[in-house]
């Protein structure tokens, strides 16, 4: 019973995503910003460190499937990159000594790269007519505010359920 707190906490967050911008107003900042709630990406990073790397690059992979299926167009996109970014992740986290100071800071690169990653793919398939400052000024700086936020909230919870986790699975 307790191996599935894994998955359900996992879709929770997968999930928290798509809540989170139908609760937030579309008009908020007079349409000026556009925040992308990272959220599952956030507690994938986490699961890399606290929990486990292959199982984190698992998760990454069928959600990144799911998301490229139900929000995107670019089929294999989330599904290559998120696991790549977990890879990433575990491996300047071990090469760094992360504490969830330093730890902050990766988490905020990653996000950062995802979403160029995410622009640029968008701008070569012609989905976006943005240039690259319009997209730093109106999408990333905004992502980043609004995920570290989220970090800043739940880093400590997220880490603590990561860790109780890997103890239950041993």
């Amino acid at each position: 019973m307790k191996k599935g707190l894994l998955p359900l906490l996992m879709i929770a967050l997968f999930y928290s995503d798509s809540v989170f911008m139908v609760f937030f107003p579309e008009n908020a900042f007079n349409g000026i910003y556009v925040p992308v709630p990272r959220f599952f990406l956030i507690g994938l990073l986490f699961m890399s460190v606290f929990f486990d790397r292959n199982t984190a690059i698992k998760y990454g992979f069928l959600f990144g499937f799911l998301f490229d299926m139900f929000y995107t167009g670019l089929l294999g996109a989330y599904m290559f990159f998120l696991p790549l970014i977990v890879y990433i992740t575990s491996k300047l986290t071990k090469w760094l000594h992360s504490t969830l100071v330093i730890f902050f800071i990766i988490v905020l690169f990653d996000i950062a790269l995802l979403e160029m990653i995410i622009y640029g793919l968008n701008v070569l398939v012609q989905r976006s007519e943005a240039s690259f400052e319009q997209f730093v000024f109106m999408r990333l700086w905004p992502t980043l505010a609004l995920n570290a936020i989220f970090y800043i909230l739940f880093a400590i919870p997220l880490r603590n359920a990561f860790q109780k986790l890997k103890n239950i699975f041993g």
